[in-house]
């Protein structure tokens, strides 16, 4: 008796263990495939790490709507330029031959100055200037949230060119239509102007008058040299309005 009920445990043992180990080896080929995804946005500009949420798969495939294509199960890509990408996902469960596909629009901003070097302020204060000849002080870059921008208080009326962010050592062409465009906001309703021009006399330049907020707003300003020179300049001169003056992600592009 006690014999038949050792062989029968034992029996019981292995056969559960053997469908255990079916049950574990076929997971994947059990229940509907789906695909799906979702996605972080890494710290470096446009990078994306995409992590796959899909069910019962082991096979993936994914474009990210750029001509680029992965088949990891959780890439990360990175993009090189702004804008938006539909990303398809293609999944295939090899045991069955169930495939799904889940596609969804990704906006991706990858910051490019063009013209301008560090426009985004993210590398710290060169090439940017107190008017033609005094280096940014870093002290005037605030970090927030992982994002740096310039930020200057105007405590007291002058000239508007008494204060002054310039970025210098530029090389533009008389008659070439330039696009300005940069973020800006201050923590009062206040003007400033803005343009292109040269870092030495006679000074020459092209510039236009705008009205910041306290919401950030992006400009964007076509300005049409009137000068040639290779130390020309993007011009922001905030003396003539008290308030504080905060300017991010200036880039600089000639247009066709």
């Amino acid at each position: 008796m006690n014999k038949s009920i050792k062989i029968f445990s034992v029996l019981f043992v292995f056969l559960s263990f053997i469908a255990c180990d079916i049950s574990d080896e076929d997971n994947v080929a059990i229940g509907e495939t789906v695909a799906k995804y979702t996605y972080v946005r890494e710290e470096a500009p446009g990078k994306i790490e995409f992590i796959n949420t899909s069910d019962n798969a082991d096979s993936f495939a994914w474009d990210f709507g750029d001509g680029t294509s992965s088949i990891a199960k959780n890439p990360v890509k990175s993009f090189a330029l702004t804008g938006n990408y539909e990303v398809t996902l293609t999944v295939e469960n090899t045991k069955t031959g169930a495939t799904s596909t889940f596609s969804s629009t990704i906006y991706v901003f990858v910051f490019q100055g063009g013209l301008v070097i560090n426009g985004d302020f993210e590398t710290g204060t060169s090439p940017w200037t107190l008017g033609v000849a005094t280096a940014l002080p870093s002290g005037l870059l605030v970090t927030q949230n992982d994002n740096t921008y310039f930020s200057i208080p105007v405590n007291a009326v002058g000239n508007p060119f008494d204060v002054n962010l310039s970025h210098i050592g530029l090389n533009l062409t008389q008659g070439t239509t330039y696009r300005l465009t940069f973020d800006a906001w201050s923590d009062v309703n206040r003007t400033m102007i803005v343009g292109i021009g040269l870092s030495g006399n006679p000074f020459t330049n092209q510039s236009v008058t705008r009205n910041l907020t306290t919401t950030v707003q992006n400009f964007s300003i076509d300005l049409v040299a009137n000068f040639t020179s290779t130390n020309s300049r993007v011009i922001f001169d905030m003396g003539a309005a008290l308030g504080r003056v905060n300017i991010d992600n200036v880039t600089l592009n000639p247009l066709p």
